[in-house]
């Protein structure tokens, strides 16, 4: 059973409500990046095991856009370092196209995500926040302060200080949380800025105090009625904001905590310390769109969670395709395989169709999209195909020239030179008996057959490798490369019988 299965059946045996709550959310306070996503997909696939298990489900995703501005990350200008201490919804946007800072990461990570099929309800907490949605927790909490901070002690090597409380507040004057509260009891609170402003209000109805984030997680949990929500191992460290938020839900807010599971940290493949917005250190969906198709973006996190994930640009993309095409044949039942990979394209896929596409894989991409003019692909594909007994249906081809795509832009700017091919113009050194060998080479290339027979003729030629390594010497400079015979038909065989007659 796949592990999101394995999650909704906890979800829907233990917590046996009407309607279950997935939740996952974030603080847009930079690029939300690929290792982010895994927040998101996670919960996603959870969410989809609870729908299979017909049963109702919301799947809701807040933005944590209530968050104060801690730090500017690599990108911003400096100068926005004096909206450090305000909420992310109050800081212009940077780029000047949004409402807010918020709202700029918020909308891009929303439109890539909706690329990949997925369409949670968007929650902002700045709203929820507005119209008071959490204030009889916000009471609760600051009613329990000495029980919060007795949770929060027993993990701290230093004990909070005895005026903590289990808020902020964002000054009504310059906008940031340098505010030194207290709690007059009931909805007031006093407070004394840093900028020189002080106040009493009535937090019911100048909404400007937020719940600390241990608090406020459970908080969520309790006022959402949250069944699902893992998280990334920075938050599982032993007293860490799970283990916290967990004693807090319980004892503060009395609610049964959310199942929630750990899970491993995204990498580019080679890089090894954890991606960071504010370091730069990062990659986004917008930029693996370019190379993976959506759907096996999707696969690529179907992956267990105890595992990292390490996200290729090199060679391995032809594995990943690879195995992306083959848990679709055994989806559709033309290959076997376990059931575990037939879930994982289940999980992975964005449209039903009707019968197993039929894909050319990537690798044959990559070469064709080097020697294939685009306007004429399509044609070339469909010919191709049908050489070896396939007809390609329009949406086949579609699929196709989709996937060239994202090889065309993989060979320009990711792939190893050995991937690279051009033909040659070197002038080689033969000896009589190659030169024969090519004679006899060229002689095959002139009759009129497939390029399957050319291949096979090819074979018979040699019956060895000794062409093989010989003709791609001469016409791409290498001692190896893809099928000989759909190397020479993509070049066109005028043009190979030109240069082997040249040499």
């Amino acid at each position: 059973m796949h592990w999101a299965d394995n999650f909704a059946k906890q979800v829907v045996e233990n917590r046996n409500k009407e309607e279950y709550v997935v939740e996952s959310g974030i603080t847009p306070s930079g690029i939300v990046h690929i290792g982010n996503a895994r927040e998101i997909l996670t919960q996603y696939y959870v969410y989809l095991g609870i729908l299979k298990l017909g049963k109702k489900v919301k799947f809701q995703y807040i933005w944590d856009d209530f968050d104060r501005f801690r730090k500017v990350p690599k990108g911003i200008p400096a100068k926005f370092e004096k909206y450090i201490g305000m909420p992310l919804t109050k800081i212009p946007d940077p780029f000047g196209c949004h409402n807010s800072y918020a709202e700029h990461f918020e909308f891009k990570f929303m439109e890539e995500i909706l690329q990949l099929g997925i369409k949670p309800l968007y929650l902002s907490a700045s709203k929820l926040y507005e119209k008071g949605s959490f204030t009889e927790n916000i009471k609760l909490a600051l009613e329990k302060t000495e029980k919060i901070m007795e949770i929060l002690n027993k993990f701290r090597l230093e004990p909070l200080p005895e005026d903590w409380l289990p808020v902020n507040l964002y000054c009504e004057r310059c906008g940031k949380d340098c505010t030194k509260i207290k709690y007059l009891g009931d909805y007031k609170i006093s407070y004394k800025c840093d900028c020189g402003f002080e106040n009493e209000i009535d937090f019911r109805k100048t909404r400007i105090v937020k719940l600390k984030w241990r608090v406020d997680w459970a908080s969520r949990w309790a006022y959402f009625k949250v069944d699902f929500e893992s998280s990334g191992k920075e938050h599982k460290s032993r007293g860490g904001s799970w283990d916290t938020s967990v004693l807090i839900s319980k004892e503060i807010f009395d609610y049964k905590p959310p199942i929630g599971p750990m899970y491993e940290f995204i990498h580019l493949k080679g890089q090894k310390e954890k991606m960071s917005s504010s370091a730069g250190n990062i990659a986004t969906i917008s930029q693996l769109l370019k190379i993976f198709e959506p759907p096996i973006i999707r696969f690529l996190y179907t992956q267990r969670l105890n595992k990292t994930i390490f996200i290729p640009f090199d060679l391995d993309i032809y594995r990943i395709y690879n195995d992306f095409d083959k848990s679709e044949r055994i989806y559709f039942g033309l290959e076997k395989g376990n059931d575990e990979l037939k879930r994982k394209y289940e999980l992975s896929k964005i449209e039903d169709y009707e019968t197993c596409p039929k894909r050319i894989s990537f690798s044959e991409l990559t070469f064709l999209v080097q020697f294939i003019p685009e306007e004429k692909l399509r044609d070339y594909i469909k010919n191709l195909m049908k050489s070896r007994g396939i007809e390609m249906t329009n949406l086949d081809l579609d699929l196709s020239l989709e996937r060239a795509s994202k090889a065309k832009y993989w060979i320009e700017n990711y792939a190893p030179e050995e991937v690279k091919i051009k033909l040659s113009s070197e002038k080689i050194d033969l000896t009589e008996e190659q030169r024969e060998l090519l004679k006899k080479f060229i002689k095959i290339i002139k009759k009129p057959i497939s390029t399957e027979e050319l291949q096979k003729q090819i074979f018979e030629l040699s019956k060895g490798k000794e062409i093989f390594e010989l003709c791609y010497r001469v016409l791409i400079g290498k001692t190896h490369g893809p099928k000989l015979a759909m190397l020479i038909d993509a070049i066109g065989r005028e043009k190979v019988i030109e240069r082997l007659s040249g040499i």
